[in-house]
């Protein structure tokens, strides 16, 4: 668009698009999952980029100008539409990414899954929007919908169609079996990020015979809908052959991330201890994973420094694993349980003097025997002595 007819033309913000203030103003691209660092100045414009406006009123930069339109995050319109245009302001540090379980149940028995035997709980779905809406409200980036399995949530459309709008990336967590052409068509969801442990063989130990076809098949379906599609993999015995075959795949479905990690001893694991794979035999497999990090450090502070887990009984927790250390009910106020998490500083960690701890990050703290132990498997991906700390549960 040339300049003056951007001048002529009513700006206002792409749909796609969110302006969320947390340690610093951002844009966000909730389609993309981008951020785009803003400065005051940046970030008053596109506060009134709300399509009441002509260009010509609201600023002189044509060079930013002419960037956000190129990047599709405003739009040039030739008659007045006005929309409104919120900033979400984020505590400090930032809650970016929300895990909210919305159900124990799950249509599958893991031999691996954390959560142990399902259970009946299911958060209300009003109690599930409204812990949605205060997340967004305070800069919130990814809703990372889970259970158990999320496709068996007798209000998910309900929830899909009332969080749409809210300026979050909606990822559903899921195994994948119960997608169908139809379902895929009808989820409306920004992402899926589907749980693939292996190829035929690895797949069908872990999570039983038949399921490796019934996840490819849903797989498929959703990327025929044009949903972007994640995956999701953890090393274990019977897998360890099979990563060529999976980064082929991943490939060829055009997978936006793939997370590989090694198993965590808690839940049905604790009947299963032979899937468990030494430290140094599974490090070297994590690299074939890529994207994703949102469960990572930050700031000078180990894991989790900007996510954390709402269970389906309303409790905040650090994370899934935690499901014993309730923060509190996410119901009375998401943020304040936000506030009585406890981030750990890397500069507390018994590993601390390590060379690669900025690069490590401290791994996983609950992997770890104890809150500051080292992570033995982060001390293999990075060539490290073993830690003589044993991980917790074995």
């Amino acid at each position: 668009m040339t300049d003056p007819a951007w001048r002529d033309a009513f700006l206002r913000l792409a749909p796609a698009v969110s302006l969320k203030r947390l340690e610093e103003p951002y844009l966000y691209h909730v389609v993309r999952d981008e951020l785009y660092e803003l400065d005051d100045t940046a970030l008053a414009f596109l506060a009134r980029c709300d399509g009441s406006q002509p260009g010509r009123d609201l600023t002189n930069d044509s060079d930013f100008v002419a960037y956000c339109l190129a990047e599709g995050l405003i739009e040039a319109r030739a008659e007045p539409g006005r929309v409104p245009v919120t900033v979400g302001h984020g505590p400090t540090p930032s809650l970016r990414y929300l895990e909210l379980q919305l159900l124990h149940r799950c249509n599958l028995r893991c031999l691996h899954c954390y959560l142990g035997p399902p259970r009946p709980t299911e958060l209300p779905v009003e109690a599930a929007l409204a812990i949605s809406g205060e997340f967004a409200a305070n800069g919130g980036l990814r809703l990372v919908i889970s259970g158990g399995e999320p496709l068996l949530y007798p209000h998910l459309r309900e929830f899909i169609e009332k969080t749409c709008g809210l300026g979050l990336r909606r990822i559903i967590l899921t195994n994948g079996t119960l997608i169908s052409a139809d379902t895929a068509r009808r989820l409306g969801v920004e992402e899926l990020q589907v749980s693939l442990d292996g190829w035929q063989h690895g797949h069908d130990l872990l999570r039983g015979e038949g399921t490796f076809a019934r996840t490819v098949a849903g797989i498929r379906a959703a990327r025929e809908a044009g949903i972007p599609v994640g995956l999701a993999t953890l090393v274990h015995r019977s897998n360890l052959a099979e990563f060529d075959e999976l980064a082929r795949f991943a490939e060829e479905i055009g997978a936006v991330e793939w997370g590989v990690d090694v198993l965590c001893m808690k839940g049905a694991l604790t009947g299963h201890r032979d899937l468990l794979v030494p430290n140094a035999e599974a490090a070297p497999l994590l690299s074939y994973g890529y994207g994703g990090g949102y469960h990572g450090s930050g700031e000078g502070f180990a894991c989790g420094r900007h996510l954390m887990t709402v269970l389906p009984d309303g409790q905040a927790v650090k994370c899934g694993f935690y499901e014993d250390e309730p923060l509190g009910d996410a119901r009375a106020g998401l943020i304040d349980c936000w506030r009585g998490l406890r981030h750990i500083p890397l500069d507390e960690l018994e590993c601390r003097g390590c060379p690669v701890i900025d690069e490590c990050a401290g791994g996983c703290r609950f992997r770890a025997r104890h809150p500051l132990a080292p992570d033995g498997v982060m001390c293999a991906v990075y060539g490290m002595p073993p830690s003589t700390a044993r991980p917790r549960g074995q």
